[in-house]
């Protein structure tokens, strides 16, 4: 059963985070001191493996899909190298991919956004790259119908899947889809339906038409709480289940002061949920345990990130004392997007 937030908002905790500092702010840097290579356009979704690599995926949105989309990865010595091209779309001929995530099966689940390709709706799913001692072999289409399939996340038997755009009309809905990786397995291709697919665990409406993106980064902390950044109306929304995987609560988590948007999402070790500000080209921290948000770093809009500036952050992920960001760089609305492509990395010393 979905669970609505029109109803389980009557009893949600709305707040701002109970703090919000942006004093020493980090400069950002370029990783590998230079920008990407064009064949790396538009990195986006984040994901630590269990070798330590940081894997990324490399959307390819702002050359146009000049080069196939596919996953990269990050060494622990900070070197970027090719994983895996995706296959693509039967009708638009491009893989899109967002968010990404290692499950316990072993297999990575890539969002396949297809929004980016072309406004035909539910074109967008989920693919599985099937990984065979440490090495990719193959990618599969594993979910399919949705309309922008975006931050994806895995615990145990289950992976969630952030869908921003539910189709709804009269309302901007958006909310997760809840697959088993049981389900996942065989060799058909599971198609959903939007608002009334039983997958569909919860949903919500983003308010903001001016900014008009819902459901985007989301993670489940060290207790299996699911947390899901509403981009548009800028709030971290806080799920916990029962032991039968129902939502048993719902809440408005924490609205950081000064952010713009609330983009990818990735947890820590220690429970704390790291945010790409795409709008405010910030990244900011949220310390789960005082819900006290924190913008680690900040840079002016119209930069090219040639310099490691941050250029339209789209997610940013903790690896020991470094933070990554993938700078998507697309139009922002504030920014324009430009030909220089670029990874910052943030040092946390």
């Amino acid at each position: 059963m979905k669970t609505n937030l029109a109803v389980l908002s009557l009893f949600a905790l709305c707040l701002t985070c109970g703090s919000c500092q942006t004093a020493e702010l980090k400069q950002p840097a370029l990783l590998g001191g230079k920008p990407l290579p064009e064949s790396y356009s538009s990195p986006d979704g984040c994901t630590i493996g269990k070798d330590g690599y940081i894997y990324v995926s490399i959307n390819q949105v702002a050359s146009g899909w000049k080069h196939p989309g596919k996953i990269a990865r990050i060494s622990p010595e900070e070197t970027l190298e090719d994983f895996f091209v995706l296959p693509v779309n039967s009708k638009t001929g491009k893989a899109s991919p967002l968010g990404l995530v290692f499950a316990a099966d072993g297999n990575m689940y890539v969002s396949d956004n297809q929004s980016f390709c072309t406004d035909e709706p539910n074109q967008a799913g989920v693919i599985r790259v099937v990984i065979e001692n440490g090495k990719p072999q193959r990618g599969e289409l594993v979910v399919n119908g949705m309309n922008a399939s975006n931050g994806i996340a895995s615990r145990g038997n289950y992976l969630y899947v952030a869908e921003t755009n539910l189709g709804a009309s009269g309302k901007y809905m958006s909310g997760v889809y809840r697959f088993t990786l049981d389900e996942l397995s065989g060799e058909d291709t599971l198609t959903v339906s939007g608002m009334n697919d039983p997958h569909l665990i919860l949903s919500f409406e983003t308010k903001n038409r001016e900014q008009a993106v819902g459901a985007n980064g989301i993670g489940l902390d060290s207790k299996g709480s699911l947390y899901v950044n509403n981009f548009g109306d800028v709030e971290v929304m806080k799920y916990t289940f029962d032991a039968q995987g129902k939502v048993l609560t719902s809440e408005v988590f924490c609205r950081p002061e000064g952010a713009m948007s609330l983009d990818g999402m990735q947890i820590d070790g220690e429970d704390n949920l790291w945010i790409a500000d795409f709008a405010g080209n910030a990244v900011l921290k949220i310390d789960t345990k005082t819900r006290a948000s924190q913008t680690v770093a900040k840079s002016k809009a119209f930069e090219t990130g040639a310099n490691g500036e941050l250029d339209t952050p789209s997610e940013c992920i903790r690896r020991g004392d470094r933070v990554y960001v993938s700078n998507i760089d697309l139009d922002s609305g504030k920014q324009a997007a430009d030909p220089v492509q670029t990874i910052s990395v943030i040092s946390l010393k």
